[in-house]
């Protein structure tokens, strides 16, 4: 059994965070299908039956801002959370821009261009179309900042750049998230960055492709 336990499913672009972070520090790591949602066994692993939810030993922490924090902190292996003042708080806002915009915007579009197979009918094209303005705004200010610096918080990688990187990853196989990126060299350079990387590699839950 691997030294981390993550109570989750292999699509989900918060329990990919989870995944990276400890790709990162170089601990193993072992995905598990969470309890079906509702069920008392799911409740127990998190209050509001969210996920992911991370077990190491008989620790089981919930929330993934909190699982990356415990990661980070609990192993040895490259600091994914700055000392630095600033750069912290970089990190922090990056975290929080990820999870209260990026996150509902861009699983809003996937779900959408992914209707037939979730809800049995064609995508809401006025739906998308609304989108698509409000997804180049959020691609303008990813590419705005790392324009010159290579990753959200800097020069080094954080959790932040491991929060947003399954969002971005994900929406740019669809056909609006190509377009935005095809406007934003700097985010597509630093998608490509993170791409690059063996965590990357070695937790990418699979490759999409929408028409």
């Amino acid at each position: 059994m691997s030294t981390l336990v993550l109570h989750s499913i292999a699509m989900s672009p918060y329990g990919w965070t989870a995944a990276l972070t400890a790709a990162e520090k170089g601990v193993d790591c072992d995905i598990v299908p969470i309890p079906e949602a509702g069920t008392p066994e799911r409740l127990k692993l998190h209050p509001f039956g969210k996920m992911p939810v991370l077990q190491h030993g008989d620790v089981f922490v919930y929330e993934t801002l909190a699982i990356t924090h415990y990661i980070d902190r609990a192993f040895a292996g490259p600091v994914l959370q700055p000392l630095e003042v600033k750069r912290q708080t970089d990190m922090l806002r990056w975290i929080s821009i990820v999870s209260g915009y990026v996150f509902p915007l861009m699983n809003g579009l996937i779900k959408e261009r992914t209707a037939a197979f979730w809800r049995g009918d064609a995508p809401d094209e006025a739906a998308l179309e609304a989108m698509r303005e409000p997804l180049a705004h959020q691609f303008r200010l990813i590419n705005d900042t790392v324009w010159k610096q290579p990753f959200l918080a800097g020069d080094q990688l954080t959790l932040a750049d491991l929060f947003l990187v399954p969002h971005l990853h994900l929406v740019s196989t669809t056909p609006e998230g190509q377009e935005a990126l095809a406007h934003a060299p700097g985010a597509m350079a630093w998608l490509e960055r993170l791409r690059a990387r063996p965590s990357f590699e070695a937790t990418n839950p699979l490759t999409l492709r929408f028409g």
